[in-house]
């Protein structure tokens, strides 16, 4: 999965947004203390490969009664810490998808506008519940239909909790996963983080970095996608 988005350019470079669930259920099923306490493992992973953080760009985006750019897209190294995430409302798939979209568009003709071919960016997003805010399937097909929009990402969507099944496999685009019942949903997301870091990692160990989705996380299930109606 290393179709291109940018026609012209020099060294390709692949992208990643991880988007984060801030809705108050992540503070007391122990979300976001799992998280934050996952997020510095990450961040070394990917910075301390040196061809790693040559070849992908991170970004981080949370999401809640509204979203919000914590990191913009740049090289692991070059980010001193990554902030942690913190409980703030409801849960707004809406805002995210909006966010994501107006987002990458800027990002890509960034890294076209520094001499760069931009890859087709990965999204992974994590949510522990139901959307709160009706609109969120037109936002997302305008932000994934790729005749509307040529730089849609591919999504790997992680659920836990009380995230529905159908309602994450119709946000994934190419790969979904949920926790299963019986995992404590901190437990879920430690393993999740440590997952999308192996992903990022193995996705640019080569001159020609390319996405690989992670076999699913210990203590979650893949789930079929489906089709938005």
């Amino acid at each position: 999965m290393n179709e291109t988005v940018t026609k012209t350019g020099g060294q390709q470079v692949l992208p990643f947004y991880l988007v984060c669930d801030e809705s108050a259920s992540m503070l007391s099923n122990g979300g976001i203390e799992a998280i934050n306490s996952s997020l510095p493992e990450l961040h070394d992973a990917v910075a301390s490969d040196p061809l790693v953080n040559d070849k992908t760009r991170i970004s981080m985006i949370a999401f809640s009664d509204d979203a919000e750019l914590l990191v913009p897209l740049t090289p692991a190294a070059d980010i001193a810490d990554l902030p942690g995430v913190a409980e703030r409302g409801a849960t707004n798939y809406k805002a995210a998808f909006e966010l994501l979209k107006s987002q990458i568009a800027s990002d890509i003709a960034s890294l076209k506008s520094d001499g760069y071919q931009a890859l087709r960016p990965a999204v992974f997003f994590i949510s522990d519940g139901e959307p709160t805010y009706d609109g969120w399937e037109q936002s997302h097909q305008s932000l994934t239909d790729k005749s509307i929009n040529p730089q849609a990402p591919n999504i790997i969507a992680f659920g836990v909790d009380q995230a529905e099944s159908g309602t994450m496999a119709k946000v994934a685009t190419v790969a979904c996963f949920l926790a299963d019942a019986n995992v404590d949903p901190g437990a879920a997301l430690r393993e999740i983080i440590g997952s999308i870091a192996d992903s990022i990692v193995q996705s640019g160990t080569s001159s020609t970095p390319t996405l690989v989705i992670p076999p699913a996380p210990d203590g979650t299930t893949s789930i079929p996608l489906e089709p938005m109606d």
